[in-house]
């Protein structure tokens, strides 16, 4: 962790995130009330990409919620890896507390631009958690495989999620007709 780009595997730089993501969101919240922005206030899915939409939420939890949530606790005694998954949990835990209070406070599409943001940093926090493991674990053991399976498994589903995000929810949201 000693290159000259801030880590996401650190408490400051995680919280910076938080910090700046929140305030982007906001911006972008008001410039699309105030109609500057083409963005959608609501969400209007079809039948069947709500369905899909619901069923990605249950696996998101049982992957990106549960799995590494046990993961943290099956390995509180290594410092690294509960830091690692400490963070990662803190900012799930940050954008799902984004997503429940702005979608009431703001308009409910928001929720697309937060998941869009949290899930590019997340996927940066994974790649780094990645690198750091090979240096800390052996990945011929049981808890090197186990832990670097469960890194792949969650940069694939988040790759999927920012690409569903990108193909499903933000051609919804976007207006094809910009007021004057």
């Amino acid at each position: 962790m000693s290159s000259s780009i801030p880590t996401p595997l650190t408490w400051k730089t995680t919280l910076s995130f938080v910090t700046l993501a929140t305030l982007l969101i906001l911006l972008i919240g008001w410039l699309a009330i105030n109609s500057i922005l083409p963005i959608k206030l609501t969400l209007n899915y079809s039948d069947w990409a709500s369905k899909f939409i619901r069923i990605w939420l249950l696996v998101a939890i049982l992957i990106g919620l549960l799995l590494p949530g046990i993961a943290f606790f099956v390995w509180i005694g290594q410092k690294k890896l509960r830091l690692f998954l400490g963070l990662y949990l803190l900012v799930l835990i940050f954008q799902i507390l984004s997503e429940q209070v702005l979608s009431q406070v703001l308009f409910p599409s928001i929720v697309v631009v937060i998941g869009s943001i949290y899930t590019a940093f997340r996927l940066w926090q994974l790649w780094e958690g990645k690198q750091m493991i090979t240096t800390i674990t052996h990945l011929s053991t049981s808890r090197g495989i186990a832990i670097n399976s469960l890194l792949w498994l969650l940069l694939f589903f988040w790759s999927s999620n920012l690409v569903m995000l990108l193909l499903l929810a933000w051609p919804t949201i976007l207006q094809t007709n910009i007021p004057q």
